[in-house]
């Protein structure tokens, strides 16, 4: 692997205006270089595809009455009182006792993913094993070759948060206390699958529209718990360890501070919570919801944390809205990792959402280096002025 050339530590010049040339910026969390190339934002396309694909005629499986469709809830929200009710994960058997039950009642559903990514840690399934599995057959002849083709399967669970009873495709269609139950599922999912032995990684997100990778219309988002950390999570971790260890301070809470007396890529702030374009957005119009305070885990929040946290992203949500209608975006919730060995506490949780506005190309297959045709000042300005008009003194 090629290591990651060293980031320039000379002051430089002002951000170059949209129209001009192009530069590089250093991500210090991922050890990744973004090139920014605002010019070529304007350059002319030639195949125009829709946003959407052509939408099959189906039964929304995530509507009230269609229970069945789904596996039993493990998590069950109701508005009545905004207080989720957890409930047991329940055999097929018990599914049309569970039906009558949570079709007159639920607000928001957590279930199983009837296509899971991954094996269930709970699966009796001969084929599953802790320690790397090796290919057997032609492929390993040797020994040698036998430490060349490795698999293991991974384990851990898949789930889906449906959002509302309602058959909408936004949570900006949704009022604040309907959010705030959703982002509570979150945080009691991710105390779940953290105290499941042997679970490694937590990945909370949600894909809106075709180009996002969704493939219902129904407001939801998804969960994936694995029993192994991705190297590019374990990599951002490392780098905020030793950060730590030798700063002394936690990175993500130097870039808020730093973000904030720049001022120029900030949107919002409040006394515990700010959203800004990072200043190495690797995506345009990328904006990174977190809390000023140092804490490493999402699912540590308060009540009133979650609540703020809910009303923030849908806020953002509707002036990405705004601003690009009808455009598909991603949404992760990045926390620390369950098998993350750091005695410091250096993770900082975070939310990113981002609009899909560009496609990745050769250039970023064969690199790993991403091109970004907005610079996020640019694009803070624009989200920035959507937040002015909604209440200019949580603005900076």
């Amino acid at each position: 692997m090629i290591e990651a050339a060293k980031p320039n530590t000379q002051p430089t010049s002002a951000s170059p205006s949209s129209q001009g040339a192009g530069e590089s910026r250093f991500d210090p969390v991922t050890g990744n270089w973004t090139l920014f190339a605002p010019h070529r934002s304007g350059r002319p396309d030639e195949f125009v595809e829709s946003r959407e694909r052509v939408l099959q005629q189906v039964a929304c499986p995530f509507c009230p009455g269609n229970e069945s469709k789904t596996p039993p809830s493990v998590w069950t929200g109701h508005s009545e009182n905004n207080e989720p009710v957890t409930t047991e994960h329940q055999q097929p058997t018990e599914r049309s006792q569970q039906s009558t039950a949570v079709k007159k009642e639920w607000a928001v559903r957590v279930v199983p993913n009837k296509f899971p990514a991954v094996a269930s840690v709970g699966e009796k399934d001969s084929t599953y094993c802790t320690a790397p599995q090796q290919l057997s057959g032609n492929l390993a002849t040797s020994a040698s070759e036998s430490a060349l083709f490795q698999r293991r399967p991974i384990a851990g669970g898949h789930e889906v948060i449906i959002e509302s009873r309602n058959h909408v495709q936004s949570v900006t269609e949704l009022d604040v206390a309907e959010v705030a139950l959703v982002f509570k599922a979150y945080r009691d999912r991710l105390r779940h699958w953290r105290d499941v032995p042997g679970i490694a990684y937590i990945s909370t997100f949600k894909n809106v529209g075709s180009k996002a990778g969704a493939s219902l219309r129904h407001s939801h988002s998804q969960l994936i718990a694995t029993d192994r950390i991705p190297p590019m999570v374990s990599t951002a971790a490392e780098r905020m360890s030793n950060y730590r260890l030798t700063q002394g301070s936690c990175l993500h809470c130097d870039l808020v501070r730093a973000e904030l007396k720049a001022k120029e890529r900030i949107i919002w702030r409040d006394d515990s919570l700010v959203a800004f374009c990072p200043f190495s957005s690797h995506l345009p119009f990328l904006v990174r919801i977190t809390t000023l305070e140092h804490q490493p885990c999402y699912e540590d929040l308060t009540e009133s944390n979650i609540e703020s946290v809910s009303r923030l992203v849908r806020r953002v949500v509707s002036w990405i809205e705004k601003l690009f209608p009808n455009t598909a975006y991603n949404f992760c919730l990045h926390t620390r990792p369950p098998g993350c060995n750091d005695p410091a506490d250096a993770y900082h949780w975070a939310i990113e959402i981002f609009p899909r506005m560009t496609q990745v190309a050769g250039f970023e297959f064969s690199s790993h280096c991403m091109i970004n045709p907005v610079l996020p000042e640019d694009a803070a300005t624009r989200l920035r002025s959507l937040a002015l008009a909604e209440d200019p003194r949580l603005v900076l």
